[in-house]
């Protein structure tokens, strides 16, 4: 399959089943619908990464809404990690309780919402550093950074720091944990061959490119045990001429299957796919790249949807599919066919967080209101995710 494949059209059925709201696990976590969302930045806590009161308000809000995982805007494990202002931190001991109120909101009223928090460390992939480091000295031209190479002391240390975040996650009484393994940074740096020059243990081969995975899988166990679930989102194609493709992604997906890992989320895309030429693959580039613009159509949801379905048939845990979703019977049609076991939701959680209540009820339509525009990456430079194209609209009908 070409990085350019567009999604054939889906055949949707007719009448919709209960499939969607059905329950299903994740590493032992019975999850109550099919239906997550997606870990979104939402640049809401305190400039040291402490939760505030509106972030605890977003996911009480998320969690009334229905949906049956919640995945957390990613948080950094390290200060040398962190891609953006304003994000939510998990790197000290005493971000531990401000978490916690998360977790307790969340199952408070969630009526048995399960939430997981993403752990990322952004490696070159950062607007708020001025030093950055990487798995290999490739400079990142969107931001202009050129990091410098990680030593394996450094390799080591970051291991250690994501399964010290794990760590505080479950501390927390969160359910479930992601590695950010997708969208260019530092784990997605370190699976991909554009970003990995290594010679070391670290580099190279597949199986060696996905070594540091490994090792903070292994590492995250010992502090939190076997039955904590650890989930991964990693890319199923990086549209880089020498990044991953299908048939790489195949590999590595094989492989944290066996690993142990409770599901995977698949995406694609880093930031500097977004600076390439890429019209021929059906969409314009856009900040970021892997959020495609103007899903207008039923046959242009769902656009990773050709790699789930290859992804699927060589590993042994569930699969979440993320990428342009918008109608519960598109959703419907996916899991029948047993291409994904999950549907993530980010764009159309912002425009309607209780969208997952709005389909279960059978109001309002099959398809979410969110139009694809963008308009909420936008908004993170000014104070917080929201749906600007709501805000805009709401303002024409009162005036």
């Amino acid at each position: 399959m070409e990085g350019g494949e567009k999604v054939s059209k889906l055949e949707v059925p007719k009448r919709i089943t209960s499939l969607v709201f059905e329950p299903e696990e994740i590493g032992g976590m019975v999850v109550k619908n099919r239906l997550v969302r997606s870990a979104t930045y939402e640049g809401m806590a305190s400039e040291d990464g402490s939760v505030t009161g509106e972030l605890v308000e977003l996911y009480k809000t998320l969690a009334e809404g229905g949906v049956g995982l919640i995945i957390t805007g990613y948080a950094y494990v390290q200060p040398s990690g962190k891609p953006l202002p304003r994000q939510t931190g998990i790197d000290r001991d005493d971000l531990i309780p401000g978490l916690r109120k998360i977790a307790e909101t969340v199952h408070e009223h969630g009526n048995g919402c399960k939430v997981a928090i993403q752990l990322v460390h952004c490696g070159r992939q950062s607007f708020f550093l001025e030093k950055t480091v990487a798995p290999s000295a490739v400079l990142d031209p969107l931001s202009s950074n050129m990091p410098r190479e990680m030593t394996i002391e450094e390799i080591e240390e970051t291991i250690e720091a994501f399964a010290e975040a794990a760590r505080r996650v479950k501390e927390a009484g969160f359910d479930a944990v992601q590695l950010h393994a997708a969208h260019g940074y530092l784990l997605s740096q370190f699976l991909s061959p554009h970003t990995n020059r290594r010679t070391d243990e670290y580099g190279g081969s597949t199986e060696n490119r996905i070594k540091i995975v490994e090792d903070i899988y292994k590492r995250t166990v010992e502090k939190t045990g076997k039955d904590f679930p650890i989930l991964i989102k990693m890319n199923v194609d990086d549209f880089l001429e020498d990044g991953i493709d299908l048939n790489e992604s195949r590999k590595i997906a094989q492989r944290l299957s066996k690993i142990g890992f409770a599901a995977i989320e698949t995406s694609g895309g880093m930031d500097e796919t977004a600076i390439r030429d890429k019209e021929e693959l059906g969409w314009t580039p856009a900040y970021p790249a892997f959020c495609r613009t103007n899903i207008r159509s039923k046959d242009k949801e769902a656009y990773h949807l050709p790699y789930a379905r290859e992804i699927k048939k060589v590993i042994d845990v569930p699969l979440i599919l993320v990428g342009g979703i918008r109608s519960l019977d598109v959703i419907e049609k996916i899991l029948a066919e047993g291409s994904a076991d999950f549907a993530a939701l980010s764009r159309p959680l912002i425009r309607e967080p209780d969208l997952p209540n709005r389909w279960l009820k059978g109001t309002g339509g099959l398809t979410a209101d969110c139009i694809s525009c963008n308009g909420c990456v936008g908004s993170l430079v000014e104070g917080g995710v929201r749906c600007i194209h709501k805000e805009i609209t709401e303002q024409e009908s009162a005036s």
